[in-house]
């Protein structure tokens, strides 16, 4: 008996498959599960995006930018701070501090607090401690109990300033301006004749020695002063001028004198073993001369200014200033109150001295011939100190001119 495929119509729901085309379908149910399974998941993973940052502890969170500061400075004259912004972008109160691993570093403010606002830290590095080249700090940020707590701040300071521009701040501190290779913006006198200062690139910087040879031999100073006519930023541009050309760097400066619409023009020079040294050449002025009694014309007028603002401008004949420090010019001038204190007890001591003997024989051993001789050895001693005291200080002293308020120079 054979049992053949039947073929054609079949009866209503009833169906014959081939038996080569068989294949095992899988059970429905279990694959109604799976997708219910998928669809849990995707349904549980929504929910806790969603509720997690209200299950999660309230906490700060701190944020810092930027994280990276670099100052450069290329001539000498300072520069500007920079901030950094510290942020809470949690929940909660955070309380934050910032250290720096360099003491030149300058942090303001140092602490603070915050919950949904920023607060600026400024950053400032103190270039006068610092020499030529690159230095490298850290800034940490720390805030107890919030999340990427600490911060860092990596601060690089690039310093490349010429080293008279160092020089000048150190003694000038904010007080200055300096410039390079720029026209100063003044004119020499009521005609508005602009000063015009011609530079020698191949001009070096000389000693303190070669300095005062220079200006020993220099006819600057030896033209008169005249008022609204030949002044002072004349007399700064010519001996300018003359240095360069003699191969020696110079530069012209202007100071601003408190309560004065008047300025003042001078020069300064960078030594090489003195540093920086102011020189004021201008020529006889006889206003200029602190003491009345004193023959101007006898007065060396190559000087040697002293700067320092906030403090009066010094000046001391260049043959009398063993030194260019600020601090020097005040022992000289203290020196010079000590002579005229003593200069005035001998004058009182002589006008004694005359009115006793003048006119008059005074008797040996007498109360008056004792007193007399007494007089004559106390006023010898004065002589031979005073005499002292005028060697060393010569014989002129020039007036301050005032307080000095700001600086310019240009190199």
């Amino acid at each position: 008996m054979v049992l053949k495929r039947e073929t054609g119509n079949h009866a209503p729901g009833r169906q014959f498959v081939d038996k080569d085309e068989w294949e095992q379908e899988p059970p429905r149910r279990g694959r109604r599960l799976f997708f219910g399974l998928v669809v849990l998941a995707t349904i549980a993973a929504v929910v806790a995006m969603v509720l997690s940052p209200l299950l999660w502890p309230q906490r700060p969170s701190l944020h810092v930018s930027p994280t990276t500061l670099t100052f450069t400075d290329g001539t000498g004259t300072g520069v500007m701070p920079q901030a950094v912004a510290i942020q809470n972008q949690g929940r909660g109160r955070l309380d934050w501090e910032v250290s720096s691993d360099a003491p030149w570093l300058l942090l303001e403010p140092s602490t603070g607090s915050i919950e949904q606002d920023l607060q600026v830290v400024t950053v400032t590095p103190d270039i006068l401690a610092l020499s030529e080249g690159t230095h490298f700090a850290t800034c940490m940020i720390v805030a107890s109990g919030a999340h990427n707590s600490p911060q860092l701040v990596s601060v690089q300071v690039h310093l490349t300033a010429l080293p008279e521009a160092r020089a000048i701040r150190d003694l000038l501190g904010d007080h200055v301006e300096v410039y390079y290779g720029v026209q100063p913006p003044y004119v020499s006198g009521p005609l508005g004749v602009p000063i015009e200062l011609v530079r020698n690139e191949n001009a070096v910087d000389v000693t303190w020695d070669e300095l005062v040879v220079f200006l020993q031999e220099d006819p600057t100073d030896e033209s008169p002063y005249i008022e609204d006519l030949r002044m002072c930023g004349v007399f700064a541009e010519q001996l300018h001028n003359n240095a360069e050309a003699a191969g020696i760097r110079a530069a012209w400066v202007s100071i601003d004198i408190r309560g004065s619409n008047v300025g003042h023009a001078l020069n300064a020079f960078f030594t090489s073993d003195k540093g920086l040294v102011f020189v004021d050449c201008t020529g006889e002025d006889p206003s200029a001369v602190a003491s009345p009694e004193i023959d101007v014309a006898g007065c060396d007028h190559d000087k040697v200014a002293y700067i320092k603002p906030g403090s009066e401008y010094g000046l001391i004949s260049l043959d009398r200033a063993a030194s260019p420090a600020y601090e020097f010019y005040i022992t000289y001038s203290h020196a010079w109150d000590d002579f005229l204190a003593n200069l005035e007890e001998y004058n009182r001591l002589a006008a004694e001295y005359n009115e006793l003997v003048s006119g008059r024989s005074l008797i040996a051993g007498s109360a008056e011939a004792r007193r007399a001789q007494h007089l004559y050895r106390e006023l010898e001693e004065w002589r031979v100190t005073i005499e002292m005291q005028q060697e060393i200080l010569g014989p002129c002293r020039w007036k301050p001119l005032g307080i000095v308020e700001r600086v310019r120079i240009y190199w």
